[in-house]
């Protein structure tokens, strides 16, 4: 399966022509700087390029160890004239020591330079070379030696990041957002060619919502044909189409975007906060996730931060950051939490032990489309009912001023968290029959907004206690409880929750940065076990059952849900020679195959009659790897198409396959399956 790596990093060993350190300094030190490196070399390699290079002396011994991006490049036939200017993202320890060294030794030296190219080179200092990102005020640079890890929650209507600095997590502040979350909306000004993020971009979605994308996190890694999506589409303001690779896109301005392009334009604003508050280059990252993420969400996610220039180092679900945030310093003697994060467009529950700084998540849940945006569609449906006749007609029409009411809805639902009535004055939403402007306006009570949406809170409490069954333990098995995402501030939310599981819920924990901030403590922990030393132990639980299709459109499922990660399980397939074995793969717990996500199809080769095992292998991380065993024992690599997913396609595959009564039963079953899937 597409795995959605960055491209890996092209390995580079230097040897230089000097017999010491000190020659090395006297000779090469004016090439040097805090930011990076003129290597004079012939074998360049294009600028952008991601190296991870090793500098040595002539005996081999080691100067200079980390990794970079290929500035500039200079190409000259004099002798030591060719190479290329190289940033550094990561250096190590000794490698800064140098460094400072060097800077220091340089008479006249105060403030980080750049790195001089050789004399006459083509090549002049201040062209190419970018600058690092400078701190902000008040706020210290990291040292480049010094690896940081950004912990990211990319949520449906918030975004956040945190990292760890000095050992303790910090959000990040967003100075485009004036503060530390930005809303995960999108918007094309076409008046000035210009994309908007951000506030920015839900300000102009409120008089231009055909132009604004937000709530597209639902539609990430899903398949433009799945159920989902048909379910989804018609509530949503712009147009859903298929992406190239048959995901589900989005039209707009004249253009089909992807949705991990759309993601990745939000990661971009909060990797680039975070090193302005860092004043340093920041290239890796963990991204959150929702528990139930199928593999092709998650690689999604992966691309998304492909395309914003980040190495995701880890997919961590959402539940277990928020753990790790309540259980970080803590020193807990095995405590078993419920974590219940009910957040702008998404529930996850998850049923979480923890031991010091060893986590193991023992079951999880959710609703994909149950979260805080529902309930604002269920009071600005209200608003909208109790306008008359007319008037009503008028604003159904309206998307720009029905983007008003649904703005209106949700700053009063979160009025209503802390007190018992709002006000709502939305102006000219229409005319009445007299041809005078009407103004909606409305008192709501907070006991009639937990009425209208008492059935969605209904729900997260039976999510809720499926996952509880799931794990097989009662309400009283549970040493805590943590309600966290922006709609869990909801209070009947909280009085359902804690009638539910009999016990208060805790306070002590930030509702809405508790992801992110758990994300940057994973993320530290990974650089710490780089480092030889003890780190978090994380072990989480397959969220959804991965199976293939078979015979009248079910499900064979080949692994269960709450399986221990990472796992991995043959199914055995009978074959003949020269027959090729056709299936499609799904993950979800609904009995039939086509009410799962679907993942993708493969077909794998036999050289002789027997059986072929087919390998489904699921990583730490949840993502899904293919591999066969033909029945002589040799291992092949399958093609597991995800690329597309249409149905023509798929029709194509079927038009290729033996007829089902020349094939064995079980393989019978599972073409049988693709064809009442695909209408064959």
């Amino acid at each position: 399966m597409t795995s959605g790596a960055d491209p890996k990093k092209v390995p580079l060993r230097i040897r230089l022509p000097f017999a010491s350190e000190a020659e090395f300094v006297e000779k090469y030190g004016v090439h040097v700087a805090r930011g990076g490196i003129f290597i004079a070399t012939r074998a360049t390699k294009p600028e952008g390029t991601l190296l991870s290079f090793e500098i040595v002396l002539a005996d081999g011994s080691r100067l200079m160890r980390g990794e970079g991006t290929v500035q500039k490049v200079a190409l000259d036939e004099a002798p030591g004239k060719s190479g290329m200017l190289v940033r550094f993202a990561r250096i190590d320890a000794r490698t800064k020591a140098l460094i400072d060294r060097i800077v220091a030794a340089r008479e006249g030296v105060t403030a980080p330079e750049e790195p001089a190219a050789p004399p006459s080179a083509p090549l002049p200092v201040s062209s190419g070379f970018t600058p690092l990102p400078q701190p902000m005020p008040g706020q210290p640079a990291v040292p480049l030696s010094e690896d940081v890890v950004l912990g990211i929650d990319l949520g449906t209507t918030t975004c956040r990041a945190a990292v760890v600095v000095d050992g303790v997590p910090r959000l990040v502040d967003i100075p485009s957002e004036r503060g530390v979350a930005m809303p995960s909306v999108i918007a094309i000004d076409p008046t000035r060619n210009r994309l908007l993020v951000g506030n920015a971009a839900k300000t102009y979605r409120i008089d231009h919502p055909e132009s604004a994308l937000w709530g597209f996190k639902r539609l990430l890694g899903r398949r433009a044909r799945s159920r989902k999506v048909k379910e989804l589409t018609p509530r949503l303001p712009y147009r859903v189409t298929a992406d190239p690779e048959g995901d589900a896109g989005i039209e707009l301005g004249g253009r089909v975007y992807s949705i991990p392009e759309l993601a990745a334009e939000l990661l971009k604003v909060l990797k680039d906060a975070a090193q302005n508050m860092l004043g340093r280059t920041l290239t890796r990252a963990v991204l959150c996730v929702p528990a139930w993420y199928t593999d092709h969400q998650r690689s999604a996610v992966l691309e998304a931060g492909r395309l914003a220039g980040l190495e995701v180092v880890r997919v961590l679900n959402e539940p277990s950051a928020v753990a790790l945030a309540f259980g970080h310093g803590r020193g807990l003697a095995r405590k078993r939490l419920l974590v219940y994060d009910l957040g702008g467009g998404t529930l996850d529950v998850s049923v979480v032990e923890i031991t010091g700084d060893d986590l193991e998540v023992v079951s999880t849940g959710g609703d994909a489309f149950l979260g805080g945006i529902d309930f604002d569609e269920r009071l600005a449906g209200s608003l909208i009912n109790g306008l008359e006749e007319s008037v009503r007609a008028a604003v159904q029409a309206s998307p720009m001023i029905l983007e008003r009411i649904r703005d209106a809805a949700e700053t009063a639902k979160i009025s209503l968290s802390d007190r018992e009535t709002a006000k709502v004055h939305v102006p000219f939403v229409g005319t009445d029959a007299a041809g005078a402007h009407v103004d909606l306006r409305a008192e709501v009570q907070r006991a009639v907004l937990e009425q209208l949406t008492g059935d969605l809170v209904e729900r997260t409490a039976q999510v809720t206690q499926v996952v509880l069954e799931a794990a097989r333990l009662t309400p009283q098995a549970l040493d805590e409880v943590l309600l966290v995402g922006g709609q869990s501030r909801a209070p009947a939310v909280r009085r359902r929750m804690e009638e539910v599981l009999g016990r208060t819920a805790r306070s002590d924990v930030d509702p809405q940065g508790a992801v992110a901030l758990g994300a940057a403590l994973l993320g530290h922990s990974i650089v710490t076990r780089e480092r030889g030393k003890r780190g978090i132990t994380l072990s989480e639980v397959l969220s959804a059952p991965i199976g293939v299709a078979v015979k009248g459109g079910g499900m064979r499922r080949v692994l269960e849900r709450n399986t221990r990660l990472p796992a991995e399980k043959t199914l055995a397939v009978p074959v003949q020679a020269g027959k090729v074995v056709k299936v499609a793969v799904f993950q979800g717990s609904a009995a039939r195959a086509e009410e799962n996500e679907y993942l993708g199809a493969f077909h794998a080769g036999a050289d002789r009659s027997g059986e072929l095992g087919l390998r489904f292998a699921v990583t730490a991380d949840g993502r899904l790897t293919l591999s066969a065993t033909s029945p002589s024992g040799r291992q092949t690599e399958m093609t597991f198409s995800t690329g597309d997913a249409s149905d023509e396609v798929h029709a194509q595959l079927l038009a290729d396959a033996p007829l089902p009564g020349e094939e064995d039963p079980q393989q019978k079953g599972l073409l049988v399956g693709l064809k009442r899937l695909f209408g064959r």
